[in-house]
């Protein structure tokens, strides 16, 4: 496997649906067309933002297929292979693989009460069986699976595990961890912390609101590298703001309401997701307009 480094903004895609609740490719091209003209350096694809787990196995390869037409090569492609069960996974990252993604990731299984040893006999099955980059990812929030610094590092330390999707808000351990292994990637998985992640040593994001206002987090990472750190510090909390709101009324179902204010209408999130109330619709409109989203 050729080590690969991974930099910048990775909007985590929204899959968007049509009335029927389909896939729907227009809008999704529509919404990598923009953020490719806004300089974001890839995209995550079938991740928790994708709703992975309400999709089908062949909705997954149907949309990632769809994701690499629509990139054609212009920016790096992740995909979140994670399924419950180790087979299923491998047969999601060989057909990412086929398909040119530069990465697969996956959540750990989760639900039933793995083993460490277990954890990392499916990250090393996934790593074996595909020649791309495998990322962890790490998200205890979702999944209930803590894993500590030694267990990060036995993760690490696969032959063919490129880094980590640190969606956490534990600084503490991702700084520690960047330090141990400064080959690998590792992402920060929270926009609300994106700052904070660079001062740990982190150099990527993959985040939700990067859909819809990749500018500001592209911006933000260039003031920090210029050490302008006030400035950044002022868009980091613009975007606080906004992602405040979005914690407020359902993240995923207010980042596709902001996204139709914007002229990409990718639908409703699937059920049981409830759509948005009326109250919740005008809140999120009236932070778009004062943060000048639309």
């Amino acid at each position: 496997m050729n080590k690969k480094e991974f930099r910048g903004i990775y909007p985590a895609l929204v899959t968007p649906f049509d009335a029927n609740g389909e896939i729907a490719v227009k809008p999704l091209q529509k919404l990598i067309e923009t953020n490719i003209k806004k300089g974001v350096s890839g995209f995550y694809v079938a991740g928790s933002t994708g709703e992975s787990y309400m999709l089908t196995m062949a909705e997954r390869k149907y949309l990632l297929e769809a994701v690499m037409d629509a990139v054609d090569g212009r920016a790096d492609v992740i995909v979140h292979a994670g399924m419950f069960a180790e087979k299923q996974t491998i047969e999601l990252a060989q057909h990412a693989e086929k398909c040119g993604a530069a990465a697969v990731s996956s959540v750990p299984p989760f639900y039933f009460p793995f083993t460490m040893e277990e954890y990392e006999v499916y990250y090393k099955e996934i790593a074996e069986n595909t020649g791309i980059p495998v990322i962890v990812y790490n998200i205890p929030d979702m999944s209930s699976v803590h894993f500590s610094e030694p267990d990060m590092s036995e993760l690490l330390a696969i032959d063919g595990i490129g880094g980590m999707k640190h969606t956490s808000y534990d600084l503490f351990q991702l700084e520690r961890l960047i330090r141990l292994w400064p080959e690998k990637n590792f992402f920060c998985g929270h926009d609300e912390i994106f700052l904070s992640a660079l001062s740990a040593g982190a150099d990527a994001g993959i985040g939700t609101s990067f859909n819809f206002m990749a500018e500001k987090f592209i911006e933000l990472r260039r003031l920090y590298r210029s050490n302008r750190i006030r400035e950044a510090q002022v868009l980091q909390a613009e975007a606080n703001d906004i992602i405040s709101v979005l914690c407020k009324v359902s993240v995923f179902k207010g980042t596709k309401e902001i996204l139709k204010l914007q002229g990409i209408d990718c639908g409703e999130c699937r059920k049981p997701f409830l759509p948005l109330d009326e109250a919740a619709r005008q809140l999120v409109k009236e932070t778009a307009e004062k943060y000048h989203l639309i």
